[in-house]
């Protein structure tokens, strides 16, 4: 009696599985944070499309989309970041700028209360030692027009008539009051930290005074009459 020989069919082998559509997952994701990843995952997550459209990889299939989808979010979440952070940064940047402002009029202030106490005349900001340096964003007034240090020359030069305009629309009236040593001092900065039309205006004095708005301004504190990072 002959043997029967049985034929089974050939097993259909396992799907092969490839590490692209993962890859690319990843690098999508990473793209959200890191904006100049973005075009390596795109470009991954459409290989990985493709990779995963053959038979022997389906089986990643569902990651090459989720790939791909991250990937097509990315713009959209990195405008949205960007649209908070780019403003912040630029409001940090003035800030910064505001810094100069504060601490020469704070040297200003020191200066003349030294000269009130030597009983000394208080006749420029150069013969009380005030120089800015050679970039300063802010012109430094002491009387107008006499009295003045101008922006410095690396950058845009404020025109006079508009520092009057500013100091006079923020009711700052620089200048030199009374008989020292019993004398009333106060001094002004005018810049632009923003490259606007909107004039940063900053005053100091040794006395007390109030403000605009009602609020108290105590001697010696640079105060913030019209902000132009706000403006």
């Amino acid at each position: 009696m002959r043997g029967v020989t049985t034929h089974r069919p050939p097993e259909s082998a396992a799907p092969k599985k490839t590490v692209l559509p993962g890859v690319a997952l990843g690098f999508a994701i990473t793209s959200l944070c890191v904006v100049f990843l973005w075009p390596v995952g795109l470009v991954l997550a459409i290989m990985a499309m493709v990779k995963t459209g053959n038979p022997e990889h389906a089986g990643r299939r569902g990651l090459a989309i989720a790939a791909l989808i991250v990937a097509g979010l990315g713009p959209f979440v990195i405008g949205i970041v960007a649209a908070i952070t780019i403003p912040n940064f630029i409001r940090f940047q003035a800030r910064s700028k505001q810094a100069e402002c504060k601490v020469n009029l704070k040297a200003v202030f020191t200066a003349a209360r030294v000269s009130m106490v030597d009983e000394q005349p208080l006749v420029s900001l150069d013969a009380m030692g005030i120089e800015p340096g050679p970039r300063n964003r802010y012109a430094y007034l002491l009387r107008m027009p006499e009295e003045v240090i101008p922006v410095g020359a690396a950058f845009p030069a404020i025109d006079p008539a508009e520092i009057q305009a500013a100091l006079a629309q923020a009711g700052v009236k620089p200048g030199v009051e009374g008989t020292c040593p019993d004398c009333v001092v106060t001094a002004a900065c005018v810049g632009n930290v923003d490259n606007d039309d909107t004039l940063d205006v900053w005053s100091i004095s040794t006395v007390n005074r109030t403000a605009a708005n009602g609020e108290t301004i105590e001697l010696g504190t640079p105060y913030n009459h019209v902000n132009d990072v706000r403006q």
